[in-house]
């Protein structure tokens, strides 16, 4: 049985009708019943029962579809495989925290694509450990990351400094201030990515619970659209990073500097170290360099 007769007959047996069969593939009707025929003669066996009404599966045709589809499902995805590994050389894959993509926008996928259109990135939004543990496991090429990082098993390249940002609604009492401190976080109501990303459980345990502050964590999302809509909602502080802060601007909503000792975080890209890049890897990673300074997205203004 070839992949065609397969798909043939199982359009056939879903459809019930040989023109509806030849039209869901992009086939004549002609092509459809002969491609059946010469299945039912190796088989021999026949499949269907034809009349005016359409096609009536046989007893036969009833046991072989649970089969046939099986046989097609594991052949197309033997053969996805095999075109994937034809691409694999092509394909960078990065593991990015939450929303780098977004503040890289549309137009660096499609600057980087016109000068290298044979390269696929393929980007994962990730936790920040999530993102090592894949480059230590050589499942990706990079990751866009924050420090602290390990540099003796990474090799990281600064791509801009991110300050810790707070977004709250334009009528909350703190509104008023220029910046926050944490002390100012004292009986709020918060919303931030979570206790899955490092740089969360570390600022949450040294600068907050560790100080004696008491807050209300509301929620632990990252999606920055539905973060927003909670904080104009429910009055609630939204913490995060002033390169979030940057592409979210909203008449309602008030971006403060976060004032304190560790007023924010370097953001890397990193790669395992003591191995050798692909020159696709390299063509990216110097692509990446050059455009951030050209489109003022070295340095996060606000």
């Amino acid at each position: 049985m070839q992949p065609k007769q397969l798909q043939y007959f199982i359009t056939a047996y879903a459809t019930k009708n040989i023109q509806r069969a030849a039209e869901k593939l992009f086939v004549s009707r002609q092509g459809i019943s002969k491609t059946i025929r010469e299945l039912e003669q190796e088989l021999g066996a026949d499949l269907f029962l034809r009349s005016s009404k359409g096609l009536e599966p046989t007893d036969f045709a009833e046991a072989l579809f649970p089969h046939a589809k099986k046989l097609l499902d594991e052949y197309n995805y033997i053969t996805g495989l095999n075109t994937l590994a034809k691409q694999k050389e092509n394909v960078i894959t990065i593991y990015a925290l939450d929303n780098i993509v977004k503040y890289l926008t549309a137009e660096f996928f499609f600057d980087f694509r016109k000068l290298y259109p044979n390269i696929i990135l393929s980007i994962i939004e990730s936790t920040d450990e999530a993102a090592l543990n894949a480059l230590l496991a050589r499942n990706a090429d990079f990751a866009i990351t924050t420090d602290p990082l390990d540099k003796t098993n990474f090799t990281l390249t600064p791509i801009f400094y991110t300050h810790y940002c707070i977004a709250l609604s334009a009528d909350h009492s703190l509104a008023a201030k220029d910046k926050l401190s944490y002390h100012d976080l004292h009986n709020q109501k918060i919303i931030s990515k979570g206790r899955s990303f490092r740089c969360f459980r570390d600022n949450m345990e040294k600068y907050i619970l560790g100080n004696g502050l008491n807050v209300d964590i509301f929620a632990e999302i990252t999606d920055i659209d539905v973060a927003l809509d909670l904080v104009k909602e429910c009055n609630a502080i939204y913490l995060g990073y002033d390169y979030i802060a940057a592409m979210q601007r909203h008449p309602d909503i008030r971006w403060k500097m976060l004032d304190a000792e560790v007023s924010g975080q370097n953001m890397y890209i990193a790669s395992l170290k003591n191995t050798l890049p692909r020159k696709v890897c390299r063509d990216l990673q110097n692509f990446l360099l050059a455009w951030l300074p050209i489109h003022n997205k070295d340095k996060i203004i606000l």
